[in-house]
């Protein structure tokens, strides 16, 4: 059933223990959106862990501190399930393939124009840039003030996935709310510079065999490349390196659809963007896959 924010808003004040689930290889806005709903709902009397069973990237870690952690397993008990910024259980990592098979959300969070979950409730609004700009709205909605504890998640997750506000699918309201979050008194100019301008050793490993690998198609309007295993093996490579090479065939000048392919596990992703006249989702969701433009 598809829903409101002001729908959610009220289901989260109706049930008690909560399983907050983050996608795999995560990112700012996975991890900001739910840690602030986490904390949030710790407020309203809730009970509430963040489950991701995947490693978090040691760029991320800025964003935790002693009081707030994700589960590394599955906590036991009975809990109400929700899931935020996951648009298909592929993006879902380090849970078995039996788990996931039963798994159906109480209610799914998400920004993806395509989103496979299997959930009673779905608040997907694939206008918004960032899932933690939908649940900024839903604090709003259940009277949670923004402090600058909140600003620094909601702020960090809604950045990261608008491409520090340069995407086309920044909208007013976003750069309105980002507003508000600086005005907590946050050192936004640090976070941006932790996100955008903080590469390990194994992201420029993988930033250059993507360059070395790039090819042009159909007079430069679409680029491709592909990351070797060799490069995805080296030692100094962790999963969480990958996260900015989707950027480099997409900025090349004329290039209209992206690209980047890769080898994960015993599957082949392949991750495609586009820039301004092609639905990439529907694209990739003729593959089983989906996403957002």
């Amino acid at each position: 059933m598809k829903t409101s924010v002001r729908h959610f808003a009220r289901f989260l004040l109706e049930h008690d223990n909560y399983l907050i689930y983050t996608h795999g290889q995560a990112d700012a806005d996975t991890l900001g959106s739910a840690l602030a709903l986490r904390r949030a709902l710790i407020s309203l009397g809730k009970s509430a862990v963040i489950c991701n069973p995947a490693p978090i990237p040691q760029k991320l870690r800025f964003l935790f501190d002693a009081e707030n952690n994700v589960a590394n397993g599955l906590p036991s008990g009975s809990f109400t399930h929700i899931s935020v910024d996951i648009a298909s259980y592929a993006m879902l990592a380090g849970f078995d393939k039996e788990y996931l098979e039963k798994l159906v959300f109480d209610y799914s969070v998400d920004h993806h124009a395509v989103n496979t979950l299997r959930a009673k409730n779905l608040l997907v609004l694939p206008q918004y840039p960032a899932a933690s700009e939908i649940i900024a709205n839903t604090l709003k909605a259940l009277g949670v003030e923004l402090d600058e504890k909140y600003a620094l998640w909601l702020y960090a997750g809604i950045s990261s996935d608008s491409g520090c506000f340069r995407y086309s699918y920044t909208r007013p309201s976003t750069l309105r709310l980002a507003a508000r979050l600086m005005s907590t008194g946050i050192d936004f100019a640090k976070i941006n510079r932790l996100l955008f301008d903080n590469k390990t050793p194994g992201a420029v490993i993988l930033e250059k065999d993507a360059y070395k690998n790039l090819e042009l198609f159909y007079g430069g309007k679409v680029a491709l490349t592909c990351i070797s295993e060799e490069a995805l093996q080296n030692e100094l490579v962790e999963d969480s390196d990958a996260d900015g090479l989707n950027d480099i065939p997409r900025r090349i000048a004329g290039v209209e659809v992206s690209a980047v392919i890769r080898r994960r596990g015993d599957e082949i992703k392949v991750t495609l963007r586009s820039n301004d006249y092609y639905d990439v989702a529907a694209l990739a969701k003729k593959f089983g896959g989906g996403g957002h433009i």
